[in-house]
């Protein structure tokens, strides 16, 4: 939980000039050949000879860099066509797919002079726990505040803090699998251009460059990024490890980055129930923009794990409920829903296997190098068989395995047992975040099921068979919404349920 494709073809990586090149280099009009040498002479030309106002285009939509360089992309594709400028009308869909990041014209000079044209940021800071205040616990039929701007600020400030990255690096099941894959195949990294992204402190990087990378780009948009920047320093490797603080899709970033393309991209980006903090989207973005054909994403697969919980003790103490039922004698009930496990919220806790009822399922399979930012917005299938004779099906507890498959290998990711798996000398690193394994700072995402779902009896060996969605949550980019439905014939017939939770 970090803060935050050839040589030969192109992104939106190699668009951007190297400092020492000058300012006056040619670019094509948008529509026609006649060439020029400043954009805004450029776009008046577009506006008085072809009818096209490209900034009020820009204004329009409220573009940010990415969708700046989107839209002249999509409007050389459209002139390739012969389409008549006029009639060329512009929306954010327009330019929503991300093939656009791909220059339309090859080594296109007009995608780095855009410079004057890019969005500048200026974010409130808005404190972590007093925004966490105000998100968490709003009482039900009250819509949440629109804090898109100030969440991302305060994502990356929450960042900042020495304590978090403590706890990240103190998780040895964490830092150790990545070690153990960077040190187990140095070859792999030897001489080799890496990009971490959301690097925190630079220890992934460090590993690189001491498995003799040659050059790493450590990018992360916290101010964690100075005290990385003097970490790789008192080391010895700032001769090989650049350290940037920015986003990795800002086109500052891009500058620094250059038109190479990297060979590696390490990151760890998982957040709780594997995609809460939304960290996965930038680092797919990196991919397009960075990554050479054939290049290698560290890791390489994450799976999506589910089983069911039976334990109304368990479930008592974490939803507080053992505590207030009796305060000195007088019934507190009502402060129940604040618990660390709720109605309303996914719960971040460390299940004991006692609690666990059911066989685990995998029921999602990311492969990092394929894997689109649409598709972390799913429906998928699970079944698990029961374990043992209950009498409530209290919640379900999700977690993820992580996987650094060497490249080539023919292993499926979705059939690995990871807890055993390099027992049996088979190559490749991985690790769970699963109850059954040593606890992480992950721990698992518990989501309680309805008060009136969970009385239900069901025996030793019946199937369970449901189905899990992931949606980002619809006012908060970095929180996901969790959407369980199952069912199973229990003693007295079928049963089922269903219910969403939010992180």
């Amino acid at each position: 939980m970090a803060d935050s494709d050839s040589d030969t073809a192109s992104s939106a990586g190699d668009i951007l000039e190297d400092v020492s090149e000058p300012d006056t280099t040619a670019f094509k009009c948008l529509f026609c050949d006649q060439e020029w040498v400043r954009v805004p002479e450029m776009f008046q030309h577009c506006t008085s000879l072809h009818s096209f106002d490209v900034p009020t285009s820009m204004k329009n939509l409220d573009a940010d860099e990415l969708t700046i360089i989107k839209l002249v992309n999509y409007l050389r594709s459209e002139a390739q066509k012969g389409t008549d400028p006029k009639t060329i009308n512009i929306t954010a869909e327009t330019v929503a797919d991300d093939k656009y990041l791909q220059p339309t014209l090859q080594d296109d000079a007009l995608l780095f002079e855009l410079g004057d044209f890019m969005p500048e940021t200026d974010t409130k800071t808005v404190d972590y726990d007093e925004y966490e205040a105000m998100h968490k616990n709003v009482p039900e039929g009250v819509e949440k505040i629109d804090l898109k701007d100030d969440r991302d600020t305060s994502y990356f400030d929450s960042y900042k803090g020495a304590g978090i990255h403590r706890e990240m690096i103190e998780d040895r099941v964490r830092t150790e699998g990545y070690r153990d894959f960077i040190e187990k195949n140095s070859e792999l990294f030897a001489g080799k251009v890496v990009l971490d992204v959301g690097c925190g402190t630079g220890i992934l990087s460090l590993f690189c460059a001491r498995a003799g990378a040659k050059k790493v780009f450590a990018v992360d948009n916290s101010d964690i990024a100075i005290r990385a920047k003097e970490i790789v320093a008192k080391n010895g490797y700032q001769d090989r490890v650049e350290v940037i603080q920015g986003k990795i899709e800002d086109f500052n970033t891009q500058r620094l980055i250059g038109k190479g393309k990297v060979d590696i991209i390490i990151s760890e980006w998982m957040g709780y129930g594997l995609l809460f903090e939304g960290m996965l989207d930038s680092v797919l973005r990196a991919r397009e923009l960075y990554l050479k054909e054939g290049g290698i994403m560290v890791p390489s697969h994450c799976t999506l794990r589910i089983a069911p919980i039976s334990d109304k003790d368990w479930i008592s103490e974490s939803t507080s409920e053992k505590f207030w039922d009796d305060i000195y004698g007088f019934d507190f009930s009502t402060m129940v829903p604040g618990g660390a496990l709720n109605d309303r919220d996914i719960g971040v806790l460390d299940v004991p296997t006692s609690a666990i009822s059911g066989s685990a399922s995998t029921f999602y399979t990311l492969d990092i190098s394929r894997i689109t930012v649409k598709e972390l917005d799913f429906t998928s299938s699970f079944t698990t068989t029961i374990s043992r004779d209950v009498s409530s099906l209290d919640a379900f507890a999700i977690w993820f395995d992580t996987f650094f498959l060497p490249p080539g290998s023919a292993q499926d990711a979705a059939t690995i047992d990871v807890d055993g798996w390099n027992k049996n000398g088979e190559p490749g690193v991985g690790f769970s975040t699963g109850p059954m394994g040593t606890p992480t700072h992950w721990h698992q995402a518990v989501l309680l099921a309805g008060k009136e779902e969970r009385e239900v009896n069901l025996k030793a060996g019946s199937v369970l068979k449901g189905t899990v969605t992931y949606n980002k949550e619809k006012r908060d980019a970095r929180g996901i919404d969790v959407s369980i439905a199952w069912e199973a014939e229990g003693t007295q017939g079928p049963v089922k349920g269903s219910f969403t939770r939010t992180m």
